[in-house]
C-alpha cells in the first residue's frame, strides 16, 4: 500500500491524539501516533471500498458524473465486513430463527451517543467558543483572523468554488468533464459491428454452403 498524501496524514493526526486523550493516554511517541493514524486510515478506506463494492452489486444508478451514490444499507453491509457490528448470527441461524440479530448495531448506536464518545467530543472541542461543532472549523477560526474561511474557498477545508464547468480545451465536442464521463459510459463498437451492421440481413442459410446455379434432374 503506498503512503497516503501529507494532507490526509495531517488531517487525520489530531483525531487520533484527540481519541488518545479521551480514552486516558496522557502522552505518545510521534511514530505510535503515525503508526495509530495510518492504521484508523487504511480501516476508513477499506470501509470505502466494501461500500462501494456494495453500491456496485446494489445497481444503483450512477449520478450525472458516473459516480454511485451509496445507501445506508451498502454502509451497513461494509461495516459488517470490517467488523464493526459484531457480536452477529450467522445468516442461516437467523434464518432459521426468523429473527434478525441486530445487537451489533444496537452497541454500535450505543457507542456512538453514548459518554465515550462525547468524552472525544468534550477533548476535540476544549477551550473552543460556543457555538461551533466540530474540530475543523474550531481549528479554522482560531488561524484565521478575520473570523471566516475565506482563505479556504476551493480547497480541502472549504466548500468548492462556484465558476461553472471546467471547459477541455482541445476536445472537439467534448468541452466539459460531464461530456467526456458520458462518452465513457456508452457502448464500445468494434469496426467487425460496423461491418456486421452494414451487411444485408442474411436469410439463415448462407450456412449451408453454396448451391450450384443448375441442377441435373434424371428422369
Amino acid at each position: 500500500m503506498p503512503p497516503p498524501p501529507a494532507v490526509f496524514h495531517a488531517l487525520l493526526r489530531p483525531a487520533i491524539i484527540q481519541i488518545l486523550r479521551a480514552t486516558g493516554f496522557h502522552s505518545a511517541k510521534p511514530a505510535v501516533v503515525d503508526s495509530l493514524t495510518d492504521l484508523a486510515a487504511r480501516y476508513l478506506e477499506i470501509v470505502c471500498q466494501e461500500t462501494a463494492r456494495h453500491a456496485g452489486h446494489n445497481a444503483h444508478v450512477p449520478d450525472y458524473a458516473g459516480m454511485l451514490e451509496p445507501s445506508i444499507a451498502d454502509v451497513r453491509l461494509a461495516l459488517q465486513d470490517v467488523g464493526a457490528f459484531l457480536p452477529e448470527r450467522d445468516w442461516e441461524e437467523q434464518d432459521y430463527l426468523e429473527q434478525e440479530d441486530t445487537r451489533g448495531v444496537d452497541d454500535f448506536i450505543a457507542w456512538a451517543t453514548g459518554p465515550k464518545t462525547e468524552q472525544i467530543k468534550r477533548v476535540a472541542l476544549d477551550g473552543v467558543e460556543d457555538g461551533v461543532t466540530d474540530y475543523l472549523t474550531a481549528l479554522k477560526k482560531r488561524h484565521s483572523k478575520t473570523a471566516d474561511d475565506t482563505k479556504y474557498t476551493g480547497s480541502l477545508l472549504s466548500r468548492a468554488h462556484d465558476q461553472g464547468l471546467v471547459v477541455v480545451e482541445g476536445g472537439g465536442e467534448i468541452d466539459s468533464i460531464q461530456a467526456w464521463m458520458a462518452k465513457r459510459r456508452q457502448p464500445i463498437h468494434s469496426p467487425q459491428d460496423a461491418d456486421a451492421e452494414s451487411r444485408p440481413p442474411s436469410s439463415g442459410l448462407s450456412s449451408v454452403g453454396t448451391l450450384p446455379d443448375e441442377m441435373d434432374i434424371e428422369s
